[in-house]
């Protein structure tokens, strides 16, 4: 074997010995790329634990609002029941909130709502509403038919009016209110 051949000989072997950086690059992102896979698969189930958590739709009838009062009171809740007649609008604060009582059976709430009435919503007409309880009477409680007069009532910003059987709960139908 001559000089020359020899050397390129020692020069093609030390190339295929030294590491190449597109293998070592290879390594890495092989690496990387699982990490990313994982971490998009935590943000995913956090995600999507969160939403259907939220999801489902829960609410007290009136008698269980009013007898979890106090373990309600510091969360919004959702609570379904049928407002009385006597339903009025007044000022609050320097905000428009409508004024009625809720009932189911024979147990009473009042409800101070802030904001637009559903579209469907009047007295004898059963409503979902979404709301914290306010250990403090209702303005013009006085003229509230139907009023349990206990210095509480439901502070409440959201109104879907029960038209079908999306709003039922497993105990079947919503009782009437003693005062219909």
């Amino acid at each position: 074997m001559d000089e020359l051949t020899k050397t390129k000989w020692q020069v093609k072997l030390l190339e295929e010995l030294t590491p190449r950086q597109d293998r070592i690059e290879k390594k890495n992102s092989g690496l990387l790329t699982k990490f990313a896979g994982v971490l998009l698969l935590v943000t995913v189930v956090i995600v999507l634990f969160k939403t259907l958590g939220n999801a489902s739709l829960f609410f007290y009838p009136v008698d269980e609002a009013v007898e979890k009062r106090v373990e309600l009171q510091d969360r919004r809740f959702r609570v379904i029941g049928t407002p009385q007649p006597g339903i009025f609008e007044t000022m609050l604060s320097g905000r428009q909130v409508l004024v009625f009582t809720l009932c189911t059976g024979d147990i009473y709430a009042d409800v101070v709502h802030e904001g637009d009435p559903a579209e469907l919503f009047n007295p004898g007409v059963p409503v979902v509403l979404q709301g914290v309880w306010r250990e403090i009477q209702p303005p013009s409680v006085e003229k509230l038919l139907y009023s349990p007069n206990d210095g509480w009532h439901i502070e409440t910003d959201s109104m879907v009016v029960k038209h079908d059987n999306d709003y039922r709960s497993d105990r079947a139908e919503l009782e009437s209110c003693s005062s219909e």
